[in-house]
């Protein structure tokens, strides 16, 4: 499926796949989560052709987006999964993805969560700690089934990435095991009989836009491959992790070609499978978030645009001072620009989407689209000030799926309860 450009602009209005985004919101209403399949289809097989030259396995990021129809589409595409907890595990399994390509990440698994993964017999547990490893044997031994492991490198690498929260292979962080330990820790996993030694991982941060430290990251787990494999241990793959950057506002991304110039040459002569973990890269650019103007308040030395969308909907611009770039659904004829801070109706002075931006100027009941908004948007939305999470949407070319639909108001009672018995919603 070629796809030249997420969005396109025709006419001045704003286009996905073969509908107008007016329309769409004329139908679902807003805020609403744009997701174009084709744009997503077109990115999973750049990444697919860029590895061909060596076995591997695409692990879908489920953390970026895990809206069940994009994790359907990806997995009858060939990809597997890269979760973080056994909700994105009960996701996977529910859209049937095969157990045997998931990898389970995070630095805080449960016993519980341990237990689901090795009763549902994935892949392997990309271990983050000793301390995990020897919980994750005392699971195994109660259940009486091996957990298969890799462990996770802290190689020490500061990567240059947008935000210091993104940052994950430097001493500092929370994520890894320090180089220094992993061999030991190896060694002693290797005398461990409910341990089964699968692999080893790596994953340096997020938002990379070089393909240069995913190389130094590699020679640091090869050399420890290498060394384990002389001392009896053999590994089955490398895993490189994600982190795979895009583009907010118009430039390059990751070059995944040039990545795979680098990676190939020293992977392939290990016979090693290799396994890497896009998220963003997949879905970041295929998804909008259309939301409405309610206002527009000029306080004297600032111009708010207010919209129906805000810290709930969207957080990356308050949480990682996220640049989103936005654009009206519907271009002015006469355009008037003018320097805008564009908040949502959030009770909170970190509620916004976009501070100083140049912006077409709107009137109440324009729609704007906030681009690039498919990954770590609506994952990370929330109900805060009693607000139902928005609509999704895929389009895939003039057809449409309601994906997820908009929560309600008896949504947000669900679950609650009153000590005289009441239970919410009513009748439930």
């Amino acid at each position: 499926m070629a796809v030249t450009q997420p969005f396109p602009r025709i006419d001045g209005e704003l286009w996905a796949g073969e509908r107008r985004v007016a329309d769409l919101v004329a139908e679902f209403g807003t805020p609403l989560y744009v997701y174009d399949a084709g744009v997503i289809e077109a990115a999973y097989r750049r990444f697919e052709a860029a590895f061909a030259g060596v076995d591997h396995l695409l692990a879908y990021s489920v953390k970026a987006n895990s809206n069940l129809e994009v994790l359907n589409r990806l997995r009858a595409l060939g990809a597997g999964a890269d979760i973080v907890s056994v909700g994105e595990l009960h996701r996977c399994l529910t859209v049937g993805y095969a157990p045997k390509s998931i990898v389970f990440a995070g630095v805080g698994k449960t016993e519980a969560e341990m237990e689901a993964a090795l009763d549902a017999g994935i892949l392997a547990f990309n271990v983050e700690s000793a301390e995990e490893l020897e919980a994750l044997r005392q699971v195994a031994e109660r259940l009486g089934t091996p957990a298969p492991v890799a462990l996770r490198v802290n190689p020490d690498i500061v990567t240059d990435t947008p935000h210091e929260y993104t940052r994950t292979g430097h001493g500092a962080s929370k994520f890894g095991i320090p180089v220094d330990r992993v061999l030991d820790l190896y060694r002693w996993a290797a005398d461990q009989p409910m341990l089964e030694i699968r692999g080893i991982d790596v994953h340096i941060g997020s938002q990379i836009l070089e393909a240069g430290p995913y190389e130094r990251a590699l020679d640091r787990v090869l050399e420890i491959a290498d060394t384990l494999r002389t001392e009896g241990i053999d590994l089955d793959f490398v895993d490189l992790g994600g982190g795979f950057g895009v583009g907010y506002d118009g430039e390059d991304g990751m070059s995944v070609e040039a990545l795979a110039a680098l990676v190939i040459p020293k992977l392939a002569p290990t016979g090693l499978r290799l396994i890497l973990e896009p998220g963003r890269f997949i879905v970041g650019a295929a998804g909008i978030l259309v939301t409405k103007v309610l206002y527009v308040k000029n306080s004297g030395s600032k111009t708010f645009v207010i919209t129906d969308s805000g810290m709930t909907e969207l957080i990356r611009p308050s949480h990682y001072q996220g640049f989103h770039r936005i654009e009206p659904v519907v271009s002015s004829d006469n355009p008037v620009h003018r320097v805008v801070d564009v908040v949502g109706p959030i009770c909170e002075t970190g509620d916004f989407l976009a501070l100083d931006r140049m912006l077409e100027m709107p009137v109440p009941g324009d729609l704007l689209a906030v681009h690039t908004a498919g990954a770590y948007g609506f994952v990370m939305a929330s109900n805060y000030n009693a607000r139902p999470k928005p609509a999704e949407i895929v389009v895939d070319g003039a057809d449409v799926t309601l994906a997820r639909r908009r929560e309600t108001l008896d949504d947000l009672l669900r679950g609650e309860a009153l000590a005289d018995g009441t239970i919410f919603p009513a009748g439930s």
